[in-house]
């Protein structure tokens, strides 16, 4: 209940703001006067028909003279002023029979309309000792009637506070309620246009700039009498607009469906402006009875956010149905000042004699509520994306957590099975390869058809082919360039043992070429199939290997200065096909071409290519 504590002890300090510096200075307050209806220019004189009148006075005349008396001991060594705390139709003043000041008043052209107070400074040398006289000669207009306030008599530095203080809150107060209306109006309505789902933002952004609007009254002064009509008409429709939209606010928030209602309601809202224009301008029918036609709706709005309050015992209710009962007070008020005054003196006299409209500031207050209510939904709002950011990123940070676990799981797994692969793929090689070669010669060493140097060409086969697999699966990194330097070191001296001259080129980048074993396997039982058709069938005497190995690939070059393919055995045949077998299994590709001489054997094979 701080927000309505708070908005109950601000609207006290402001009703009691200039009555208690009025209470704090010595100036002299004549509570009568005398007025007279006369046009004259000049004050009449004393033998005229005055009639007695207490302070503040209105009248019903075109034009009036007002006589106040007042004395003064001695003439006063500091600077006198007088101070009026409105004189909406502006006027002429007088001291002792001289001008002492002409305050802007209406015209054919131009309409007056005064909301600020008038601290006007006395001459020296007309201030006498004993009786003095002010007269004030104030015109009505036909949109104004003559006013005049209870005014202050005394030392201008004793005045300079009250004048201040009433100053700033009709002047200085309504310029800062126009900015701040704007402002804040526009910058609601924009988060509305951008989040149409956000009807409270749009709603409280009209009403912030329909308060504004209405507020320029305190404002905008003189104003062209061509445009009054129409100023006057915004005015109604910004009073009614913002009634009606404050209406829909408060329903809104307390979930309740306007339904038709808001039709009617937007009905009688644009009476008021189009029925001011249709009746040239009648204050009193629109100022009186329309305007008055606003309390009910007041008095629902209050009844509505009230009654949702007390189902829903929520803060933003609580303090709304506090803020709107003050301004629902504030309006009963003002009307009464505005039509009857006379009631409201009796229940309010001190804002009664000060003309002191308060509409206007709790307005102010039902809006910041207003604010602070939309402030404590979005702070809650991000407040509650925040958490749920939190909520999203430890089950993030779980999920993530989960999957590193499953992840390396799952390469183990991997691994694991590549491993195993590898496994039956050698020992299937094995089998298929050596161990049937060796089965072949010892059923036909067995039988007696197999003379001497064929065992001992199928052991010398048998063992090249072991060597083989031992090199390809002895690096511990599956460096495949280890695994052809062991290649090359144990074929050289086959080579050299023949008779047959070999060279041997390596062009391979910095890093090392990691293969599985498996593929080191076949591409080295490539290579060594092309080489053993070199000793058996090409008759060459010279052969040369190239390695070009990076991270494109691999490439392997076998070329001899040979017969050629031109009738090769078909033991030779067997061979090529074996090799374009193992090629397509690893997604390699193999090129066999006549190079005249001899033979020409290329082998690529790129990493990751799909195995046809």
């Amino acid at each position: 209940m701080k927000p309505a504590r708070w908005a109950c002890c601000s609207c006290l300090a402001l009703l009691l703001a200039i009555s208690v510096a009025a209470a704090d200075t010595d100036a002299l307050r004549p509570r009568e006067a005398q007025v007279i209806a006369s046009g004259s220019a000049v004050p009449p004189a004393a033998g005229d028909p005055w009639q007695r009148v207490e302070l503040p006075a209105s009248t019903d005349a075109p034009v009036a003279w007002y006589r106040i008396d007042f004395e003064v001991a001695r003439v006063p060594a500091e600077a006198w002023s007088v101070f009026l705390p409105y004189l909406n139709t502006g006027g002429r003043l007088y001291l002792n029979g001289q001008p002492l000041v002409h305050i802007r008043e209406s015209t054919a052209d131009t309409v007056v309309r005064w909301e600020r107070p008038h601290l006007v400074p006395i001459p020296p040398g007309m201030l006498q000792p004993g009786r003095n006289v002010l007269a004030l000669r104030l015109a009505a207009t036909r949109f104004s009637t003559v006013r005049l306030p209870l005014p202050a008599i005394g030392p201008a530095v004793a005045l300079l506070g009250e004048y201040d203080a009433r100053l700033f809150w009709t002047r200085t107060m309504s310029q800062f309620t126009v900015a701040a209306c704007t402002v804040v109006g526009v910058l609601a309505l924009s988060i509305s246009w951008r989040r149409r789902e956000e009807t409270l933002y749009g709603l409280f952004g009209a009403a912030a700039l329909l308060w504004g609007l209405r507020t320029l009254t305190f404002v905008v002064e003189v104003l062209p009498s061509a445009h009054w009509h129409a100023w006057r008409t915004l005015y109604h429709g910004a009073t009614g607009g913002f009634t009606i939209v404050m209406l829909l606010f408060a329903m809104r928030l307390a979930h309740l469906d306007a339904g038709r209602l808001k039709w009617l309601l937007l009905g009688y809202w644009l009476l008021g402006p189009l029925g001011y224009l249709a009746t040239g301008g009648d204050e009193f029918v629109i100022g009186r009875i329309w305007t008055a036609g606003l309390l009910p709706i007041g008095v629902a709005l209050l009844a509505i956010a009230a009654g949702a309050a007390w189902r829903q015992r929520t803060a933003p209710l609580v303090v709304l149905s506090a803020a709107l009962g003050l301004a629902v007070l504030a309006g009963f008020h003002d009307y009464l000042l505005a039509s009857a005054p006379g009631i409201l003196r009796t229940v309010a006299p001190a804002t009664t004699e000060q003309r002191l409209f308060l509409l206007h500031y709790a307005a102010d207050i039902l809006l910041v509520a207003m604010g602070a209510i939309l402030s404590a939904r979005l702070v809650g709002t991000l407040d509650a994306i925040q958490q749920l950011n939190r909520t999203l990123e430890g089950r993030v940070a779980e999920s993530e957590q989960t999957i590193r676990v499953n992840y390396e799981r799952l390469r183990r797994l991997e691994r694991h099975h590549a491993a195993s692969q590898e496994r039956q793929q050698i020992m299937r090689d094995l089998h298929d390869g050596l161990g049937s070669r060796l089965f072949v010669t010892l059923s036909r060493a067995e039988s007696g058809q197999a003379p001497p140097g064929e065992l001992v060409q199928a052991l010398r086969e048998c063992i090249a082919d072991m060597r083989l697999t031992l090199e390809a699966m002895s690096p511990e990194s599956n460096d495949f360039l280890e695994a052809w330097g062991d290649f090359r070191f144990r074929w050289q001296q086959v080579l050299d043992g023949c008779g047959l001259a070999s060279q041997w080129d390596v062009e391979t980048s910095d890093e090392a070429v990691v293969l599985a074993p498996h593929v080191t396997l076949q591409l080295l039982r490539i290579v060594q199939e092309a080489l053993t058709n070199v000793l058996k069938h090409a008759e060459a005497d010279r052969v040369a290997i190239a390695l070009h190995a990076g991270h494109a690939g691999i490439r392997i070059d076998v070329r001899d200065n040979g017969r050629g393919m031109a009738g090769g055995a078909p033991a030779a045949a067997r061979g090529l096909a074996n090799m374009q077998a193992r090629a397509l299994g690893l997604g390699a590709r193999l090129q066999i071409a006549e190079s005249r001489p001899g033979v020409h054997v290329r082998l690529d094979f790129e990493p990751g290519r799909p195995v046809a």
